[in-house]
């Protein structure tokens, strides 16, 4: 009996810990997506015109789940070569592959590639953005046309990368035709469903 009294502790011990942790976790995105709708109302890095802003009641976002966080092994490629990647507008920006992202989702294997712009590698002092933009089988459903990205600032160390999908986040583009935004890569297209993160451009 003391035995079983003593697992059923243990027991409970575990299941409070568990449920800390992933109300941490939903309070660390909840902060995220108010971070964003606030960059949505400040006039000085919003998209939205004035009267999009005034009538801007926040993201559609998915509902938060820990499973579309997922721990990714970097491979780097350092033998890739620079290549063009056309825009929303008709041109194009030159970025580079720096690594591929091996994950799992559900049980299955999938892979990402990780990118930087020659123009930010290349001029000394300016800020580096590793891009991970992403089409899935959301994408122009229920999600933006063009896919959603997600960015690191700066380039993570180590082999393991955090791959957080409840982040993903729409490229102006979707808000405004002032913006000239990268399209996705077809190494980045997913065939499965991403239900993480930011849903539509409705505002």
């Amino acid at each position: 009996m003391k035995f079983l009294q003593g697992a059923f502790f243990y027991v409970l011990i575990f299941s409070a810990q568990v449920l800390t942790a992933q109300n941490t976790y939903k309070k660390e995105i909840e902060a995220y997506q108010e971070e964003l709708n606030a960059e949505y109302r400040d006039k000085d890095k919003s998209p939205l015109s004035r009267k999009e802003r005034l009538a801007f009641k926040g993201h559609d976002f998915f509902p938060i789940d820990e499973k579309y966080r997922v721990i990714a092994k970097f491979e780097p490629t350092p033998d890739a070569k620079p290549f063009p990647l056309g825009t929303s507008k008709g041109t194009t920006k030159i970025y580079k592959a720096i690594g591929k992202l091996h994950f799992e989702l559900d049980g299955k294997p999938y892979v990402l590639e990780a990118y930087l712009e020659r123009k930010r590698f290349t001029i000394p002092g300016m800020k580096v953005y590793v891009f991970l933009p992403i089409i899935d089988e959301t994408t122009g459903n229920s999600t933006y046309g063009a896919g959603r990205y997600l960015h690191y600032e700066g380039i993570p160390e180590g082999t393991e990368w955090v791959i957080d999908f409840n982040k993903l986040y729409n490229p102006y583009c979707a808000y405004s035709d002032n913006y000239e935004c990268p399209m996705v890569p077809e190494a980045n297209h997913l065939p499965i469903p991403i239900e993480a993160g930011i849903r539509g451009p409705e505002h």
